[in-house]
């Protein structure tokens, strides 16, 4: 029944030593580490494998090559626990030393090949029983030295990371746990033909892999790239050199059907039919269309080939990007700046209408203003002075013409500056005094300043129509204008004595007014009741 159980933890001893080093070789990071910790598992396989047979029946011959397949694991066991545990502890054992160690078990080994000349590695080797000689006693404790002093190594270097103390505990665990086995073994405390040593070594591998070293060889990158390229939403695959498909994300088996171990050509074929040949160069960007359950996705194609230092390729990628929103952006980027130029447009349409209706109607209600002087001057009885008065008038009524024209093309081609105002209270006392048919009375509170300029359009414009507006709707005799500079603002106050109105309707003129106001940043209020003229107040901030 025993020989039974210790057949099965030998199986079971090369079982856990099996994937321990295929899961290192296949999962961990390639480094020397690994591969120490690699060889001690498939030395132990080694070590193992012989022992399975040694209840069998079996020559002398048969039992020795037995022994000497087994001894490959047990001669070199020791000096590969201790290179391991150097390079994981971060430390590196010099080339003479690991010649010298490796070395004494090379010539431990070879002391077996050749116990039958000498007699020094067992004093007796039968089929029935082996007597142990000297050597292997040297071997054994040199086994010994060699795995212990590979734990100390571990144990100082955990101690100096300050490690917590149950990783501690394990170190002294494994260590304990082979050592113990075979001394039961060795002191045939344990009666039975089996070496326990080896399973108790793949046990303690085990408990290093899992307890202590956690995640330190486990290639974090591998494990992360495949859920990362599965989470992002691009289609990646790569081939080989044979054309096989290593590799495909989540979204290129939704988008293409492919599978790991496809061949590439049915992708390519898919490619050029759609126009977006996989095999041009790599700054070429084709984009095809493809349905995808009823909806329209646009690819992105983009490979990148991986060669050697022949130039011969290795091995390909292929991106797949869904640049589906991208181009939709694009077309509401196109639609909005068609959109934006149309609203440009109209709004150029409704400045110059603007303007237009606002020179234009100043400027004919002037020299109407002026001939119907005209008029009058020519029915009352003429003489020197009045002539001289009619041809005041036809000049001012021709100047006034004349600036009209040239503030129609100013406005039309967007060219009015409000420099060529100057001050504000210039541009004031012009209009006051081109105004024939009432009298308008202009004061000014406050110092104007030429840092004010900027403001000179707006007040030109707004006090323009409102004595536009008196002139064509109020009949009034007379107008106040006073001008205001504050510390932060100025207000401009607009009264005549005209007829006024009940309601205020906001024609052309004063939603001009008011326009013009509001872009200014200031606020507007007109004031009116019947027969009692009409009243403007307008509050403009210096700002910058």
């Amino acid at each position: 029944m025993l020989d039974i159980m210790l057949r099965i933890a030998y199986l079971s001893a090369i079982g856990l030593s099996l994937y321990t080093s295929g899961w290192l070789l296949m999962k961990a990071d390639k480094t020397r580490t690994t591969g120490a910790l690699a060889a001690c598992q498939l030395l132990i396989i080694i070590w193992c494998m012989p022992q399975l047979f040694s209840a069998l029946p079996m020559t002398k011959g048969m039992k020795y090559l037995a022994y000497g397949i087994s001894y490959i694991g047990i001669s070199f066991i020791g000096p590969a626990w201790l290179e391991f545990a150097f390079l994981y502890s971060r430390r590196k054992l010099g080339h003479g030393a690991e010649l010298f160690l490796f070395g004494i078990s090379a010539v431990n080994y070879s002391v077996l090949l050749t116990n039958e000349y000498h007699h020094l590695f067992y004093a007796s080797f039968e089929v029935a029983q082996v007597v142990y000689g000297p050597v292997f006693y040297i071997h054994m404790a040199y086994t010994y030295i060699c795995v212990l002093a590979g734990m100390a190594v571990v144990l100082a270097a955990f101690k100096k990371n300050r490690v917590a103390l149950a990783h501690i505990a394990v170190i002294l665990l494994a260590a304990a746990v082979p050592l113990a086995f075979n001394l039961l073994y060795m002191t045939g405390l344990v009666r039975t033909g089996f070496d326990l040593t080896p399973p108790a070594f793949s046990l303690t591998s085990v408990l290093m892999l899992l307890a202590v070293f956690r995640y330190d060889f486990l290639d974090v990158n591998t494990m992360a790239f495949d859920k990362i390229f599965d989470s992002i939403a691009e289609g990646v695959v790569v081939y080989n050199r044979r054309d096989k498909i290593t590799y495909c994300n989540g979204a290129a088996v939704h988008w293409l059907g492919l599978q790991t171990g496809d061949d590439m050509e049915p992708l390519r074929r898919i490619l050029r039919e759609k126009g977006a040949d996989a095999d041009c160069a790599d700054s070429q960007t084709p984009v095809f269309t493809l349905e995808d359950n009823g909806e329209r996705r646009r690819l992105e194609v983009r490979q990148y080939i991986h060669r050697d230092k022949k130039g011969d390729m290795v091995a390909g990628t292929i991106m797949l990007t869904d640049v589906g929103r991208y181009y939709q952006l694009l077309e509401q980027g196109r639609e909005l700046a068609v959109t934006n130029q149309s609203l440009a447009i109209e709004k150029e349409r409704n400045r110059i209408a603007q303007e237009v209706h606002d020179t234009a109607g100043h400027t004919l209600t002037m020299i109407n203003s002026l001939l119907r002087l005209i008029r009058i001057g020519y029915k009352e009885e003429r003489g020197r002075e009045q002539d001289k008065l009619i041809e005041e008038y036809l000049l001012q009524a021709q100047e006034l013409a004349g600036s009209g024209i040239r503030e129609l093309r100013c406005s039309i081609n967007n060219l009015r500056q409000s420099a060529s105002y100057g001050l504000i209270s210039q541009g004031v006392y012009q209009l006051a005094g081109s105004v024939k048919e009432f009298e308008v009375e202009v004061e000014i509170q406050g110092e104007d300043r030429q840092e004010y300029s900027h403001l000179s359009p707006v007040v030109y414009d707004c006090l323009r129509e409102a004595i536009t507006n008196c002139h064509k709707y109020a009949h009034a005799t007379h107008m106040d204008v006073i001008l205001k500079f504050g510390a932060d603002s100025l207000n401009l106050y607009m009264f005549d004595n005209g007829k006024g109105c009940l309601h205020i309707e906001e024609g052309n003129g004063i939603r001009g007014i008011r326009q013009r106001t509001e872009q200014a940043g200031g606020t507007v209020r007109f004031i009116s009741e019947s027969g009692e003229g009409f009243q403007i107040y307008i509050n403009l901030p210096y700002g910058n």
